[in-house]
């Protein structure tokens, strides 16, 4: 009776092995993956059962409950590894929401961002020399700053003409166009970007608009990356 549970495992397992061609995976994981955790569990079936007969009556509920505990802890360590590609990605996505930095750049000179946890991707930019967060937008056809960023820019609101009008998502707004001297994402620079100057309160973040995309070799989104190509 000791033998038969992992016996038994072990021929499930090898009959999984079987009938599932070489290189499809077996609930996450490859053939050779899936041998070693078959036979892990097995073994710990084993070790379980033959320490339950001969702890007796008494001993059986403390050695099954330590045999779940281990059973949980191997089923945990091979989900962890047949999703280390998934967590990997969450833990990164977890790090650019909370602690933005760098974009990451490719071996081509291309500039790579994630995705936030809202869906969005806020594209770390240098305007001028001010470092400002922007919003990938292709639904806006020019770059657009928000007032407090065009002032950290060193923009001057009171020499700029509000007189286009806007839709934001704050409603219905005037803004004022303008000529960025440059716009650089990574190794990505852009000269005489044009954009437009929101009023105070009227945008919630800046906006990274076509001014700027359309002038890219490519923009795409891969993996749920987003990925921009300098020409």
């Amino acid at each position: 009776m000791v033998l038969a549970i992992p016996l038994a495992l072990i021929a499930a397992a090898l009959a999984a092995l079987l009938a599932m061609p070489q290189g499809t995976l077996i609930l996450g994981l490859d053939h050779a993956s899936f041998a070693r955790a078959a036979f892990a569990i097995a073994l710990v079936a084993w070790l379980g059962l033959a320490g339950a007969r001969r702890a007796g009556a008494e001993g059986v509920a403390r050695v099954l409950s330590s045999a779940a505990v281990w059973a949980v802890i191997l089923l945990g360590a091979i989900g962890v590894y047949a999703y280390r590609f998934e967590a990997a990605e969450f833990a990164q996505r977890l790090m650019d929401e909370f602690f933005p930095g760098e974009p990451q750049i490719g071996a081509g000179g291309e500039v790579i961002v994630s995705r936030r946890f809202g869906g969005a991707f806020v594209v770390p930019a240098t305007v001028g020399s001010a470092r400002v967060a922007m919003l990938f937008d292709t639904g806006a056809s020019t770059v657009v700053l928000r007032a407090e960023d065009a002032a950290r820019v060193g923009l001057d609101a009171r020499r700029l003409a509000f007189n286009v009008d806007v839709v934001t998502a704050n409603g219905s707004a005037s803004a004022a166009e303008t000529l960025l001297d440059r716009v650089a994402v990574g190794p990505i620079v852009m000269r005489n970007v044009r954009a437009l100057i929101a009023r105070k309160g009227a945008l919630g973040e800046s906006l990274l608009g076509m001014s700027f995309l359309e002038r890219l070799d490519s923009y795409t989104v891969e993996r749920g990356k987003l990925v921009l190509k300098g020409k």
